[in-house]
């Protein structure tokens, strides 16, 4: 998004990868080699915390493009996953939520589908 000045867009509609989702491991670890360490390693955790980072480069970029009162409107899907013989929820809305709070943006009420 480098191509866009700051502060001229409105709306920001996005549905990323997500992260702990197995058929994005590659996209992430291709940016991040030590993802799939972390995966192999059974340290779920760690490769969630390494995706979500890569992600929160794109917040902060549609936050910077973005003209103040704009809306970012974010498509994104929790995951489960099994890994080491443990299946878990990965809330990618929380921590989505917590990182475009952190840039100074505001929620509004969510879409649950």
């Amino acid at each position: 998004m480098s191509g866009i000045d700051d502060a001229s867009v409105d709306l920001v509609v996005t549905s990323p990868p997500y992260p702990m989702i197995e058929m994005w491991d590659a996209m992430f670890a291709e940016q991040d080699s030590s993802i799939d360490g972390t995966l192999i390693e059974n340290q779920p955790e760690q490769a969630f915390e390494r995706m979500h980072r890569l992600l929160d480069s794109v917040w902060q970029e549609c936050f910077r493009v973005m003209r103040p009162g704009g809306i970012l409107c974010i498509n994104i899907g929790d995951a489960t996953r099994t890994i080491a013989k443990e299946f878990r929820l990965y809330p990618n809305h929380s921590r989505i939520l917590q990182s475009c709070l952190s840039l100074g943006l505001r929620n509004l009420p969510n879409i649950i589908w």
